[in-house]
């Protein structure tokens, strides 16, 4: 004869409401803007967008340093010089289907 018991696991700490938010979440949010004020959420969010576009902004003046690196990655993981790329082949419609000139 199966056994066909559930078992259930819970986590108590999620039962009791303790268990700590992460920071992508609106509860994490709404507890730092009681905790410290609008003012310094403001602030912190004009921080994060600053580091945000300075990221962005290094990405775009490396791209040919990082594309010969990830070139010469042994395992391949990211396609640099791929053919239908270099020739411009439109695959959305067809497989091979090559752009027409206007």
């Amino acid at each position: 004869m199966k056994n066909n018991k559930i078992s259930i696991d819970l986590d108590i700490e999620d039962l009791l409401g303790i268990k700590e938010t992460s920071k992508d979440s609106l509860e994490y949010d709404l507890e730092f803007i009681v905790n410290n004020g609008y003012d310094e959420y403001i602030k912190q969010q004009e921080e994060h967008n600053k580091k945000k576009q300075e990221f962005i902004e290094l990405f775009k003046e490396c791209y040919d340093e990082l594309c010969i690196f990830m070139e010469k990655d042994p395992k391949q993981r990211v396609a640099i010089s791929c053919f239908t790329c270099i020739k411009g082949m439109d695959l959305s419609k067809q497989y091979g289907k090559p752009k027409k000139d206007k």
